[in-house]
């Protein structure tokens, strides 16, 4: 990576996202609001994406003023064209983000939404006009445009759609739930299990894993009290013969002499 052009602000260096060997760190003080790029990638078309063998989980839509996408920017380290932008990676929640992803024309850019102290791995995700191309039901968002990589105007966009996965359409009500289901087309794996190492890319998938190791049941059955470890097996066993709740013992009569 030693030929990679970087500002001097940033460096090139061991990423703190587990399962990601590289990342992008602060040297210095980046400002909120600090613009980087434009990212540099490979475009590639939308009815092309599920013919391409060797597409990286570094890939970004680019729309048109509607919100409709015209093509992807798969901007992978493995590119010759690659710029630093495209080591940085992917936040997994909102708390720890601090760049935005925003589109300025038909270029994309990452923005600052935080100032991010010296020694800090640059993390981004979906920026605001992003976010209502995708179907973000938020009040009073805008559309940056410009033929110059500078924003002259704004124009106003609702929608009252469902959040999308861009790879397969399905829909989801939250960023967070998106956020989890994007790591099944980037096979992002960063929950571990401390037992054996094993990698999982859900949270919840993990704490089931866990369960085995631990022999932690916590799904009890309010009929007879077997418990599992699984809600599934929960499930299995009320919907069998042996969930049966006991039979009311007969009442024995009182005769007064």
């Amino acid at each position: 990576i030693t030929n990679v052009t970087k500002p001097k602000q940033v460096e090139i260096s061991r990423s703190t996202i587990p399962g990601c060997m590289l990342g992008v760190t602060s040297t210095t003080w980046i400002s909120t609001g600090t613009q980087m790029g434009p990212f540099v990638g490979r475009i590639v078309k939308l009815e092309d994406i599920q013919n391409q063998p060797d597409i990286t989980d570094n890939i970004w839509e680019i729309f048109d003023d509607k919100g409709v996408i015209l093509y992807f920017i798969d901007g992978g380290t493995s590119f010759p064209r690659a710029s630093w932008l495209s080591y940085v990676n992917c936040a997994r929640n909102p708390q720890e983000q601090n760049l935005e992803l925003v589109q300025i024309g038909h270029n994309i850019f990452y923005r600052a939404i935080k100032d991010i102290a010296p020694q800090k791995e640059l993390l981004v995700w979906y920026g605001s006009s992003t976010k209502l191309y995708l179907g973000l039901p938020t009040p009073d968002l805008t559309i940056e445009k410009s033929s110059r990589n500078l924003c002259t105007d704004t124009t106003p966009f609702k929608f009252v759609c469902k959040l999308q996965c861009v790879l397969c359409r399905r829909g989801f009500n939250s960023k967070s739930n998106l956020r989890s289901h994007m790591r099944i087309h980037t096979l992002e794996k960063p929950f571990v299990c401390k037992f054996c190492d094993r990698r999982f890319s859900q949270s919840s998938t993990l704490r089931n894993h866990i369960r085995l190791h631990t022999g932690e049941k916590p799904y009890k059955c309010n009929i007879c009290r077997s418990s599992y470890s699984q809600l599934a097996g929960l499930r299995a066993h009320q919907k069998s013969a042996r969930h049966r709740p006991p039979k009311p013992q007969e009442e024995e009569e009182l005769h007064v002499d």
